[in-house]
């Protein structure tokens, strides 16, 4: 806006517009640089993609190698179910009313002690020959769970 005096006052502004054109011989090299730019954009990104699965692959073959090694409770551990037919074998020959022991806690001794007799009476597969270890079998730890998904 112009003042009394003609004069452009401090919130004036002047807009110029000017076409530009780039030499013909300065596009083709803009659209070469263009080019490998993106191109080594894409290669870094190939790049650290497969530089990624390869630490993964190797850190998921650490794991494997640690494990066999290491020797924890669940290599020990065995998950099975328990059918109503063994729950009724238990309270036909094996619930007593009159025990201190709560019904759990005897039908637990009670899996535990078929599950030792059964695992003894069964072949040993040692290493040190056809015999085998002659120790019968030993439960450490029963813990009944429910299948709650």
């Amino acid at each position: 806006m112009t003042g009394p005096d003609g004069a452009c006052g401090p919130d004036s502004y002047l807009f110029l517009q000017i076409p530009c054109l780039v030499p013909s011989e300065k596009v083709k090299g803009r659209e070469v640089l263009g080019l490998m730019v993106g191109c080594v954009a894409v290669f870094i990104y190939l790049f650290t993609l497969v530089f990624i699965d390869y630490v993964k692959s190797i850190q998921q073959n650490k794991f494997i190698d640690w494990d066999v090694k290491t020797i924890t409770a669940g290599d020990y551990t065995v998950e099975f179910d328990i059918g109503p037919d063994v729950y009724e074998k238990f309270k036909d020959r094996y619930y007593d009313v009159s025990n201190p022991i709560t019904e759990i806690g005897q039908f637990k001794l009670f899996v535990t002690d078929e599950l030792e007799t059964i695992l003894t009476a069964m072949p040993a597969l040692g290493l040190d020959g056809p015999e085998g270890d002659l120790a019968p079998v030993k439960i450490a730890i029963l813990t009944f769970a429910f299948d709650n998904p």
